[in-house]
C-alpha cells in the first residue's frame, strides 16, 4: 500500500498527483506565468498555491512556439530572423527561416498580461511550404537544456514542480502552430501524401528528442498538446495520436517520470481512445462551465487509470464571491475518493480580477483536508 503524504512540501504533495499517490491534500497549482511577482504573488504562494513551471528538457523542433531562451534550435545552413513592425498600437513580430529552398514566414503578436502569442500568419501557407518546412525539420538541431533544467529546479525548491515542456505531437504541432486548423486540416485531406511525409519526418526527430528528454533531470514529461475533438476528431486521433503515446509513453513511464498531456478540450468522442492511450495524467480538463463536456466525476469514472488535473474555468472570475465558493465546493464534492486530483490555473485570468480570484481560491482550498474520506 503507498504511503499517504502527509508533508506541508508542495513539490512532493504535487509530484505524488502526478505520480496517481495517495495523498492527504488537493494541491492548487498554477503556471508561473499566470502569477506576476510581487506582494500577492508571495501571499498567495504561502497561502498553498504550488507553483508549476516549465521548460524544454532538449530544445525544440523548429520551428518552435515560443522563440524564447531553450525552446528555439539551430537548424543547420538556415538563417532566422526577427523583425517587428508597429500597426494600432500593437507590435507585430515576423519570424523568418532562410532556406536554400525558400522563406518560410509567421507573424505573430503578443497580448497584454500573461503575454499569449496570436498567430496572425502561419508558417505554411501554401503547398510548397511543406517542402520548406521539412527542410528546416531535418536540419534542426537538438540541445539538451540540462544545465537550465538543474537551475531551475534548484530555485524553484519545494514551492513546485517543474515540468519537462516537450514540442505538441506532430499532427497537433501542425494543427495549432504552423499550418493552422483550415489549412492544415483541407491539405491533410486533399494533398495526404505531401501532408503524411512531413508528419512522419516529425515523428522521427521527436524520437531524437524523447531520448534526450529521458535522460534529463525533469521529474514529469508534459506534452502541451490542447486536444478537442472538434478539430482532432477520433479517426484523426487514431491515426496520429495514439501511435505517438504509444511509442514515448511505456519509455516514459520506465524512466519513472509521469506522462502529462494537456487536453483543454471537448473530449467525449475519444473517450475510448484517451481511456486505453499510455499516458498518466489527463491535464488542464475544461469543465462544463468553460464549455468541456465533462464534469470532474465523469472524468474520473471514464478515464480510471488517469490522474485528472482541471482546469479553473477563467470565466468564473467574473462571477461573485458566492458564485466561485458554490462552484469549488461542488468541484470538491464530486471527486471520487481514493483518487488524487489538483486543481489548476492553466488559462489567462482576466487582468482585472486576477488577484480577486485568485485570492478567493487560495483561501477556499486549504480548508479542504479531508481527500481521502
Amino acid at each position: 500500500m503507498p504511503t499517504r503524504t502527509t508533508t506541508h512540501n508542495l513539490h512532493d504533495l504535487m509530484l505524488d498527483v502526478y505520480r496517481n499517490k495517495p495523498v492527504d491534500r488537493i494541491p492548487l497549482g498554477i503556471y508561473i506565468r499566470y502569477l506576476p511577482r510581487g506582494g500577492v504573488e508571495r501571499e498567495l504562494r504561502e497561502r498553498g498555491f504550488g507553483l508549476i513551471d516549465y521548460h524544454p528538457p532538449v530544445s525544440l523542433m523548429a520551428p518552435p512556439w515560443h522563440i524564447l531562451p531553450g525552446f528555439l534550435s539551430e537548424v543547420r545552413g538556415v538563417e532566422f530572423s526577427v523583425r517587428h513592425r508597429w500597426q494600432d498600437g500593437v507590435r507585430t513580430e515576423r519570424r523568418t527561416f532562410h532556406t536554400p529552398v525558400g522563406d518560410l514566414w509567421q507573424e505573430s503578436s503578443q497580448s497584454i498580461g500573461a503575454g499569449s502569442e496570436h498567430i496572425s500568419k502561419y508558417y505554411v501557407a501554401t503547398l510548397e511550404d511543406y517542402r520548406i518546412l521539412q527542410y528546416v525539420v531535418e536540419r534542426t538541431v537538438f540541445r539538451s537544456q540540462e544545465e537550465e533544467i538543474r537551475r531551475r529546479i534548484r530555485d524553484l525548491g519545494r514551492d513546485g514542480v517543474l515540468l519537462g515542456r516537450m514540442d505538441r505531437s506532430p499532427y497537433q504541432k501542425l494543427l495549432i502552430e504552423l499550418a493552422g486548423a483550415e489549412r492544415f486540416l483541407t491539405d491533410l485531406h486533399e494533398y495526404p501524401d505531401v501532408v503524411t511525409e512531413l508528419l512522419e519526418t516529425m515523428d522521427h526527430r521527436m524520437d531524437e528528442m524523447f531520448r534526450i528528454a529521458l535522460d534529463s533531470s525533469v521529474e514529469a514529461i508534459w506534452q502541451p498538446d490542447n486536444i478537442t475533438f472538434d478539430l482532432t476528431p477520433p479517426d484523426s486521433f487514431e491515426r496520429f495520436c495514439i501511435p505517438f503515446y504509444r511509442r514515448h509513453g511505456p519509455a516514459v513511464r520506465a524512466a519513472g517520470k509521469p506522462y502529462i498531456v494537456h487536453m483543454d478540450g471537448r473530449l467525449r468522442m475519444l473517450e475510448p481512445l484517451v481511456r486505453e492511450a499510455p499516458f498518466d495524467v489527463l491535464e488542464s480538463l475544461s469543465l462544463p462551465r468553460i464549455s468541456g463536456d465533462y464534469g470532474l466525476a465523469e472524468a474520473m469514472d471514464a478515464f480510471p487509470d488517469k490522474v485528472i488535473v482541471p482546469n479553473f474555468p477563467a470565466n468564473l472570475s467574473d462571477g461573485t464571491e458566492a458564485e466561485i465558493r458554490d462552484f469549488l465546493r461542488d468541484l470538491l464534492a464530486e471527486a471520487r475518493p481514493g483518487r488524487p486530483f489538483m486543481l489548476q490555473v492553466s488559462e489567462d485570468i482576466p487582468e482585472a480580477g486576477w488577484q480577486r480570484t485568485l485570492a478567493l481560491l487560495s483561501a477556499f482550498m486549504p480548508m479542504q483536508v479531508d481527500h481521502g474520506r
